[in-house]
This record gives structure tokens, sequence and C-alpha cells, in this order.
């Protein structure tokens, strides 16, 4: 038996028939520009098969639009099997709707306090002076100061 070596596994060529090579480019084939003749007739069935495929859909269409519709037929069938055998009166299909109401329907967004037109009206001190005895109206004491 050989024995066997990082020499001789890695170094040795493979057999011939074994060899792959392996290309990023694939084979060139033989191209020959379309002849004028032939352009036509790939349109030609282009369009033959467009049109095969759109006939193909709307006959579907049908096929599922005619299969809904007699679904819908059998399903009123029930219903009215349903209101004869339970004194159901059928609503009418049409329902009034009332007229819609102008305005708003919920209270009026509130906006910013308005602040007062003149600036003489607005005076900090008078307004601590009147927040500060407010509060001290309602303690259950009297301030020393007062």
């Amino acid at each position: 038996m050989d024995k066997l070596n990082v020499s001789s596994l890695f170094l040795s060529t493979p057999a011939p028939n074994l060899t792959r090579r392996f290309s990023l480019v694939p084979p060139f084939a033989k191209s020959t520009p379309p002849s004028p003749s032939s352009t036509p007739n790939v349109l030609r069935r282009k369009s033959m098969i467009e049109s095969t495929v759109a006939e193909a859909r709307r006959e579907a269409e049908e096929k599922r639009d005619a299969k809904y519709a007699k679904m819908e037929r059998q399903r009123e069938e029930v219903r009215q099997g349903i209101r004869e055998k339970y004194n159901i009166k059928k609503k009418e299909e049409a329902c009034v709707l009332p007229p819609p109401c102008e305005g708003r329907l919920t209270a009026d967004k509130k906006g910013p306090i308005p602040l007062p037109d003149d600036d003489d009206s607005f005076d900090p001190v008078k307004m601590a002076t009147n927040a500060l005895n407010t509060i001290t109206e309602k303690l259950p004491f009297k301030l020393p100061w007062k």
C-alpha cells in the first residue's frame, strides 16, 4: 500500500478525464442577426399569445362572476326560507339615510386664552397680590403680618 503524504494529495495532478474547466464566460454561440422576414412572425406569434391570454382571463372572470352570482342566489333562497319560517320582514335594500347635519358634531375646540388688548390692564404685581390675598383668606389661621 502507498503511503499518503501531503505532496501526493495536494500537488499531484488529477487524471485528465476528471479535469473540468470552469469559465465565467459562456461558450460563444453562433449569433446571426434576425432576418427581416422572421421578425414579423415573432411579433405575430407574440400578439397571438397575448390575445389568447387576454381571452382566457376574460373567460375565467366570466366563470368566476357566474359562480358568485349563483352562490348569492342560493344564499338569498336560504335567507328567504328563514324569513318565511320565523315571519321576519325583509329589510328594505335602499335604506334612507338621515340628511347630514351641518356644523360640528363635537364640541368646539378650545383655543388659547385671549389676552387683554391693552397692556395697562396686565399688572403682574396686582395679580400676585390678588392671588396671595385669596390664599390667605382660605387659610384657617391668620398670618402675623395681616
